[in-house]
């Protein structure tokens, strides 16, 4: 049975319906799953999602969000350090041990999904400001090839999920992101 907006207006609630919205967009594409879907797949009624989300543009902003979060701390703790020649690496193995369940979904959700997102969002959504300012920092003053490489090694953990699949587990696509950020740096 379905529960009350009232009963269902925490956190939690919002944390569950992003999670169920992922997992449909990515397996059904973003396109073929309504806002009826992703009520039933956490058990609310349409107004109780409605509560938490405006729409469907609006689950796929708050998706986007939780990537720039992610990306806007790592660069304030970039901030904290004290610059040097290693910091390039320990930042991207600090990015490749903290990755998580839900980022390496959230990859395969970008990848299952990538004409709705270039549709959805503008280039600022699409590619979260925080990585070209952490390419800034790590690279200052680098040619365009070490840019790029910068950049690769920050992205490890997206370019093994990538090369790894969509049936690959989360251990296995860090571990060949540990292999790519230690080759790299």
């Amino acid at each position: 049975m379905p529960k009350r907006a009232g009963a269902n207006a925490g956190p939690e609630t919002r944390e569950a319906v992003l999670v169920a919205a992922r997992r449909l967009f990515t397996e059904r594409g973003y396109d073929a799953t309504s806002m009826r879907d992703v009520a039933a797949a956490v058990g609310l009624t349409n107004a109780a999602l409605y509560y938490h989300f405006a729409g469907k543009e609006a689950l796929l902003a708050a998706l986007s969000e939780q990537r720039r979060d992610e990306i806007d701390a790592l660069l304030a703790w970039v901030g904290e350090q004290e610059p040097g020649p290693g910091l390039l690496r320990e930042t991207a193995l600090r990015r490749v041990d903290t990755a998580s369940q839900e980022q390496l979904d959230g990859l395969r959700f970008a990848l299952a999904n990538r004409p709705a997102l270039q549709r959805a969002t503008t280039p600022e959504q699409a590619v979260p400001p925080g990585i070209d300012a952490l390419v800034d920092v790590l690279a200052a003053g680098a040619d365009p090839t070490r840019r790029v490489v910068v950049r690769l090694a920050l992205e490890a953990v997206s370019c093994a999920g990538l090369a790894a699949g969509p049936d690959a587990d989360l251990e296995t696509v860090r571990e060949a992101a540990r292999v790519m950020v230690l080759a790299l740096t």
